[in-house]
């Protein structure tokens, strides 16, 4: 199996699973999940570029790409997606997102964990643990993940990452 494709595999086959998931984590006194469409939208880097890319070159801040995220309690979360990451490579990511602290009404606090692929100087770009801070802003259909990576030396600078969001149905 070619490198290129073993890197984007874990993510889909986590994927195909978030629907069997969702039904198992569903009771009669839970309310159904939520489907979003996640849009990738920006980062900002914390430190200097040499020490990752090399001198004279800078890190990409336009991490466009997209995913899906299904909420099947205000507190528990999964996502999957593309960006196009800091590095100028391809990135997928499976992530289950736990946020127990709620910042009122519209807002939640917690983490992110799962794999993501495409940082070359992190398992030679194939899918690798990865989790970071997030924080949940919803207000009915629209909403946005504001989202702290730390740094991994030599892969990745402290970073804050922005994805919009938007609810389906209901």
């Amino acid at each position: 199996m070619s490198h290129r494709i073993a890197r984007w595999m874990s993510p889909l086959l986590f994927a195909v699973a978030l629907p069997a998931l969702a039904q198992e984590a569903m009771s009669p006194a839970r309310p159904p999940p939520e489907w979003w469409v996640d849009v990738n939208v920006a980062s900002h880097h914390f430190e200097d570029a040499d020490e990752y890319l090399g001198p004279g070159e800078h890190f990409n801040q336009n991490n466009y790409g997209g995913g899906v995220e299904l909420q099947w309690q205000p507190r528990h979360g999964a996502s999957v997606g593309y960006y196009r990451n800091s590095v100028y490579e391809d990135s997928w990511y499976a992530l289950y997102h736990y946020t127990p602290l709620p910042l009122g009404e519209h807002v939640r606090l917690g983490a992110m964990v799962g794999l993501v692929s495409g940082y070359p100087g992190y398992n030679h770009g194939n899918a690798a643990p990865g989790g970071g801070l997030v924080a949940k802003v919803e207000y009915r259909r629209v909403g946005m993940n504001l989202i702290y990576l730390p740094r991994i030396p030599g892969s990745t600078p402290n970073t804050l990452g922005l994805q919009l969001k938007f609810r389906l149905g209901r």
